[in-house]
């Protein structure tokens, strides 16, 4: 009997062996063959993450610098056309003291025939350049009679006039003038008190 226990005792441990030899066998198989797949996978997954990851930069990169292209040629073209359109204006700042004080010789009344001939030629004179000029852009800031606009008029004086209402030019004392849609000089004016 304690012969047949003892038997019993070493199959029921030979059992038991073969049976956990078998499922830690069983486990590393998964074990294993789950590395093996990571280690498989892995590698070209990373590689193409990698890559794809670059490529979304570089296509990033790429549309950053063609956006500052694209706004740099557009302002470049701005300039450029504003260059062409204000070309003109440091002549004209330079040329309009010369027709203001032109203008002032005009008024003076001659006494002798010839000398109205004269001034009326100089009349025309100033009126050709005054085209030449108005083709060009430069038109004179109308101002006696309207309101007083600070981006046009320059007062420097104030009238107690009641033939005008309150803020309107009373007097203009120099001319003002545009060069397209730019004041290059304003108006000085006289402008009626509140």
């Amino acid at each position: 009997m304690a012969e047949e226990m003892k038997k019993e005792t070493e199959e029921t441990v030979e059992e038991t062996t073969k049976e956990e030899t078998e499922e830690v066998k069983e486990e590393t198989t998964e074990e294993t063959a789950e590395e093996t797949a990571e280690e498989t996978v892995d590698p070209k997954d990373e590689k193409i993450k990698d890559l794809e990851s670059q490529i979304n930069k570089w296509k990033t990169d790429y549309y950053k610098v063609f956006a500052d292209m694209e706004n740099l040629k557009k302002r470049l073209k701005n300039e450029h056309a504003n260059q062409l359109k204000y070309a003109m204006q440091s002549f004209i700042e330079e040329l309009l003291p010369v027709i203001d004080n032109y203008e002032r010789s005009l008024t003076v009344e001659p006494e002798s025939e010839e000398g109205k001939n004269i001034l009326k030629g100089n009349k025309m004179i100033l009126n050709q350049l005054m085209n030449i000029l108005g083709k060009n852009g430069v038109t004179v800031i109308e101002a006696q009679g309207k309101e007083f606009d600070p981006n046009m008029h320059q007062a420097v004086m104030q009238d107690d006039n009641p033939d005008f209402g309150p803020n309107i030019v009373t007097e203009e004392l120099q001319k003002g003038y545009m060069l397209k849609d730019r004041v290059i000089r304003a108006t000085l004016v006289k402008v009626n008190k509140d």
